[in-house]
């Protein structure tokens, strides 16, 4: 059977890492979070980035324990039998596919306000698109992620730049019109905004010395991404009143508009062309693997398991995760759809923080190359509080998303 080729380094995967989340929720979402946290925006993003940051942890342990491109599907295999693994590995594969349709339709919004159109198709164009960059080869695909992430990177910086003269000049410690129940639901949206660091384990396979490089990388990409949301999310409501952003189509454009007008809401909104293009890319790529590993050990699927002999990328995984996506697309709204794929997403970190617990008692001589600190009796610490606090969120979302509860 054809094997996925190690051409990846530290630099690669930080890029395809960073690359994966800065356009998910930051370009997309901001408006949405900023409606339900106000000027405490800032916050809402850093409650999501420390829960998303516990969870790396155990995502960095798991990965020098079992490097292979199947990630979760892997390690409950290995915590919880074959059974509960096809289960998780279908929950990360449905959640790749449905995060990549809700940022599809985020590109939609951009693209409409750049064109002043209403064009029903561009989700799915969009999608098509990157199935054919994902379908020419990992090397190919992670070059068109490095310059889509440089550029959204600068368009972040931009934003920054922009709203530094009006830093200072709202309530950074004003509490929502809601009070601390506005607060952690924005946070459970804003989690999305963080999905994508996981989907850098995916890359164990396609990577050289994977039990070192993993885990730095995760923790690089983490770093990065927490200061940017940060100052992102502070520069949004420095600018715009919240109010404001919560019923915005493009809300990074409108910001950049109150400096730079006409001219600097053109360039944000290809930048976040961009930057919602690289997220669709790398949960495209992201799913497939692991439902390429699933296909190579269940003889149901085993019709998904093939590898192209010439660029070496599992092209019919890659197929029905295209079709797919373009089904999710059509539901249209953003806030839904990221919201059903935050669901999924967090039923995945409890799942790979539950993971590590049970092989630690299970499997305590397994062969660790990193491992989770502050542990008490073997059993760590972060990855408990990482269960936790995502079980927090988890039914913060699963009320709004049940009672329709939506920004502004």
């Amino acid at each position: 059977m054809a094997e996925l080729k190690r051409t990846l380094g530290l630099g690669e995967c930080v890029f395809y890492g960073v690359g994966s989340i800065l356009g998910a929720g930051i370009y997309t979402l901001i408006g949405k979070t900023a409606g339900l946290a106000g000027n405490l925006t800032w916050l809402a993003f850093l409650i999501a980035s420390v829960c998303a940051l516990l969870t790396a942890f155990s995502y960095a342990e798991l990965s020098t324990s079992f490097p292979k491109a199947g990630g979760e599907y892997i390690y409950a295999k290995e915590a919880f039998g074959k059974k509960t693994g096809t289960v998780l590995g279908m929950v990360i594969t449905l959640n790749g596919i449905v995060t990549g349709a809700a940022v599809a339709v985020g590109f939609a919004g951009y693209f409409n306000d750049l064109t002043d159109t209403t064009l029903g198709f561009v989700p799915f164009a969009i999608i098509a698109l990157i199935f054919l960059v994902n379908s020419a080869g990992i090397k190919q695909s992670s070059t068109m992620n490095i310059i889509f992430t440089l550029i959204e990177v600068g368009g972040l910086l931009f934003i920054i730049f922009s709203a530094l003269p009006e830093f200072g000049q709202v309530d950074y410690l004003e509490l929502p019109p809601d009070g601390l129940s506005g607060i952690f639901t924005a946070s459970a949206l804003a989690f999305f905004a963080y999905v994508g660091f996981e989907e850098i384990v995916k890359l164990a396979e396609e990577t050289r010395n994977p039990e070192k490089t993993i885990p730095k990388a995760l923790f690089i990409t983490s770093g990065i991404v927490i200061v940017m949301y940060t100052l992102v999310s502070l520069s949004a409501v420095s600018v715009v009143p919240f109010e404001t952003l919560g019923q915005s189509g493009s809300p990074l454009a409108d910001v950049i508009e109150v400096r730079f007008g006409a001219i600097g809401i053109l360039i944000i909104s290809v930048i976040a062309l961009f930057s919602t293009s690289n997220t669709i890319l790398s949960n495209m790529l992201g799913a497939s693997r692991i439902f390429l590993n699933m296909a190579q050990e269940t003889k149901a699927l085993s019709f998904f398991s093939k590898i192209g002999s010439k660029r070496k990328t599992p092209v019919m995984a890659l197929l029905l995760i295209f079709v797919t996506m373009c089904g999710f697309a059509f539901i249209g709204s953003i806030e839904t759809v990221a919201r059903i794929a935050t669901v999924l997403i967090f039923i995945t970190f409890i799942a790979v923080n539950l993971c590590v617990i049970v092989l630690r008692i299970r499997q305590p001589k397994l062969k660790r190359h990193y491992k989770v600190p502050l542990n008490i009796r073997n059993i760590p610490v972060i990855s408990v509080i990482g269960v936790l606090m995502t079980l927090v969120l988890l039914c913060y979302n699963l009320y709004s998303l049940f009672t329709g509860q939506e920004a502004g």
